[in-house]
Parts: structure tokens; C-alpha cells; sequence
């Protein structure tokens, strides 16, 4: 009998193996991202036939997974109809959810006509060339450029490095930005993934950068690598009462931590309007395309997941 466990700190070094076997370059494939965010997804797993299987549950959607992962070859062909037919017996069609294009195309050489993808646009990861994000040189960076211009003109700051000197404090303002807003479960969500990425700071091996303007903190973020040439960025928040705060965080967090690597990561919109207006106002360089997946879909039923 196969079972699903919680997702436990000291489950770390299995998923960083399976995560590290290959190349991935989608944000979910980290164990902070899936640590961090496994209360409000109700993350699961299970090593099914040497495949990391990861399961979750989103609210009132269906549940889902991602597609499994494994130390060497995938076989897909053992794993997912082991998968669907967990979820049958629970009265669910199988899902799965965030796959990138280069396990999409072995699924489907593996399960020919099994399985019915789409793209999933809003969880599109943005991928930009650090360098780009350090220098913001030439006119297609010039309106941030003027934000960081006028953020050095109206206020004094300093930025460090995020440590055991001011941990607590960015918690303590992530909760209190939070609370003014305490009606919007989503949040909520980003709240509780936030205290979970500051108080497991050291185990979860991230790193993060602080702005401070009059003593207090004002921004922060936090990010980690995910693979030897690329980061990415799990948690960036600021005070929107500083005009250009934002902008500042962001380049100063990547001249800091990420000179020495190509790309930075900074995940997904989740088709949120402003949030997309934002990334696509940075210039990324590449998107990271990824895919829903319905195995052997029979008639037409309701598809809460607003795949």
C-alpha cells in the first residue's frame, strides 16, 4: 500500500537529490518552494517505483500532482497509471499540474494518447538575465532606472544582507503588512509561506537581502539556487508608501547574491493583471513554459482548477 506522507524539514536532502538529478528550470522543482507553500497546498509525497511523487490540494480544486521525478531514466509508463489509479479510488481524475515541456514530451512518448496537456500560461516562470537586472542599462530599463533615481533622491537607506540580525524583524513587518489586509485569504497564504521561509532560514539554506529607510525595514526577499547557472526567488516584499522600493530590493538583491549566475528566476503571475504587468515590465529573457495534464479524461466534468 502506497502512502502519502507530509512534507517534513528532514525530508530536505531526498528531494534536493531527486530535484538535482536533472536540469529543471521551473520554480516548483525546490524543496523550499514546495516546503514553504506545503500547509496552504497540502503538499504530500511518496516514492513510488524510485519516483518522487508529490500530491497536493488547492482550496475547494481538485487535487493534483506533478509530474514525478526521478534519480535516473523516468518511466512513466509504471509511475502515472499507478498515480491515476490512486486518485480514482479517491473519486478524482488525475491531474497533473505544472509540467515543463521537456517531461510533457516524455510523458508523451511514454503514454501515446493517455494523457491531454495544455498550457498553463499563468504559471509561466519569468526568466531574466541577471546582468540585466544588476545594470538596468538601456532604454527598455529607463522607467525603472527613474524609479531607483527617485528612490535615491527622497530617501536614505541601507541594504544588508539578510541574517540573525534582523530575521525577526522582517517577520514581524511581513506579519503587520499582512494584517491590514487580513480578509484576503491569498494574503494570508503568502503570509504563512513567508514565516515558514524567516524561521527555517538556515535549514532551508536561502539567502535574502534587507532595506531599511529610517532604521526600519522597509523591504526584503529572499531566494536560493536552483540550478548552478540560474536562481530564483521565492518571497520579495516592500513598503508601496516608498516609490521605488521595490525596484531597489530587486537590484540590490541581485548585485549582492547573484553576479556569478546567468539567470534569475522570479516565478510565476498566477494571471494576477498587476503582477504580470510588473514582470513583463523587466524584460525577461525567456519564459518557462509549463503544462496541465488530464489522464484519460471520459466526458466532460466541472474543472475547479481554472486550468
Amino acid at each position: 500500500m502506497i502512502i502519502f506522507k507530509d512534507i517534513q524539514l528532514e525530508d530536505k536532502p531526498l528531494f534536493d537529490r531527486y530535484f538535482n538529478a536533472k536540469l529543471y528550470m521551473n520554480s516548483e522543482y525546490s524543496f523550499t518552494n514546495t516546503f514553504i507553500w506545503r500547509l496552504s497546498y497540502h503538499f504530500q509525497y511518496a516514492v513510488i517505483h524510485d519516483h518522487l511523487c508529490i500530491v497536493g490540494k488547492y482550496r475547494n480544486q481538485y487535487p493534483f500532482a506533478f509530474a514525478p521525478l526521478a534519480l535516473t531514466t523516468f518511466d512513466y509508463e509504471q509511475v502515472i497509471p499507478i498515480l491515476a489509479e490512486i486518485f480514482r479510488e479517491k473519486g478524482y481524475p488525475l491531474i497533473l499540474k505544472s509540467v515543463p515541456e521537456e517531461q510533457k514530451e516524455i510523458i508523451e512518448y511514454q503514454l501515446p494518447g493517455k494523457i491531454i496537456f495544455r498550457e498553463d500560461r499563468n504559471n509561466f516562470d519569468y526568466v531574466y538575465l541577471a546582468q540585466q537586472l544588476i545594470d538596468l542599462k538601456g532604454n527598455k530599463f529607463r522607467q525603472k532606472r527613474n524609479h531607483i533615481n527617485k528612490f535615491l533622491r527622497n530617501y536614505e537607506f541601507q541594504y544588508e544582507e539578510m541574517s540573525d540580525s534582523n530575521l525577526e524583524e522582517c517577520l514581524h513587518t511581513g506579519v503587520k503588512w499582512a494584517s491590514k489586509r487580513s480578509n484576503d485569504l491569498t494574503v494570508l497564504e503568502e503570509k504563512r509561506a513567508i514565516e515558514e521561509i524567516i524561521k527555517h532560514f538556515h535549514d532551508l539554506r536561502v539567502t535574502g537581502g534587507v532595506i531599511r529607510i529610517h532604521g526600519e525595514v522597509q523591504a526584503f526577499t529572499v531566494g536560493e539556487l536552483l540550478s548552478s547557472d540560474m536562481a530564483v526567488i521565492h518571497i520579495e516584499k516592500a513598503n508601496t508608501n516608498y516609490d521605488g522600493a521595490y525596484c531597489m530590493i530587486n537590484m540590490m538583491y541581485a548585485r549582492s547574491e547573484w553576479s556569478h549566475v546567468t539567470y534569475i528566476n522570479r516565478e510565476e503571475d498566477m494571471g494576477i493583471p498587476g503582477l504580470r504587468k510588473a514582470k513583463e515590465s523587466y524584460n525577461p529573457v525567456k519564459m518557462i513554459k509549463k503544462y496541465t495534464g488530464f489522464y484519460e479524461q471520459e466526458g466532460d466534468y466541472n474543472d475547479p482548477t481554472g486550468c
